[in-house]
């Protein structure tokens, strides 16, 4: 992909099928990019207009930036997967309903968040439900690491906030080992919660609202900078 001065394209999921076009700022479309290493520029200069950002990490089907995008138009939202065919599912939904102060973006959340978040520039940090990676063998490949905690405290303004959750409890507990691990006292405050969102609580992400249909435990974590 081209610097940050000069796009020249965008890769829009629709119909279940790749569409390349020309990018044209003034259409009111929700785009996701592809990452390329090449890329010069931040997740800011994605959008027309410049407002306070929010970035939810495996945004899925993006029901809960869709909620909270129509709900804040003085604020951006940036959604972030590898999947294809939910991110077309969050794109045609943006477009349908008329939400342009959100996209998504096809990409590794590490990636993003190293090379395109400027430090000190983000409001929200949205991390619901990620993969637990269950057995033992697989730890490894868990996203919340003690030095990915650490590259999202940077990239956080003051003030700003890491919001968490999870079905799991051994992961919660991960969780926490790892905001241990990574210094703990970084935070200027932090808030657990069983079975209650601590940020807007009258939307749930996908997973959220079928697990609690299962009746599932849901463990909650907040961290304000």
């Amino acid at each position: 992909m081209c610097k940050s001065s000069s796009y020249n394209m965008m890769t829009l999921v629709r119909y279940n099928r790749f569409v390349s076009h020309k990018l044209d700022d003034s259409r009111p479309r929700s785009p996701q990019r592809l990452l390329d290493r090449s890329y010069e520029g931040t997740v800011f200069e994605l959008f027309s207009v410049q407002q306070p950002l929010e970035i939810e990490i495996g945004s899925g089907r993006g029901r809960f930036l869709l909620h909270r995008a129509a709900r804040h138009p003085d604020r951006n939202f940036l959604g972030i997967d590898y999947r294809w065919r939910f991110l077309r599912e969050g794109v045609e939904r943006a477009e349908r309903h008329g939400i342009t102060n959100l996209l998504f973006y096809k990409a590794e959340a590490e990636e993003v968040v190293s090379h395109l978040v400027p430090l000190d520039s983000i409001e929200v940090f949205h991390i619901y439900f990620p993969d637990p990676w269950h057995k033992r063998r697989h730890h490894k490949r868990r996203l919340l690491t003690p030095a990915f905690f650490k590259r999202l405290h940077e990239r956080l303004k003051t003030g700003g906030r890491l919001e968490l959750a999870t079905d799991n409890f051994d992961y919660f507990i991960a969780f926490r080992r790892a905001l241990v691990e990574a210094g703990d006292t970084l935070w200027s405050n932090t808030t657990e919660q069983r079975n209650q969102r601590i940020m807007d609580p009258g939307v749930q992400t996908h997973f959220e609202a079928k697990y609690a249909r299962w009746g599932r435990d849901l463990y909650y974590l907040e961290l304000v900078k």
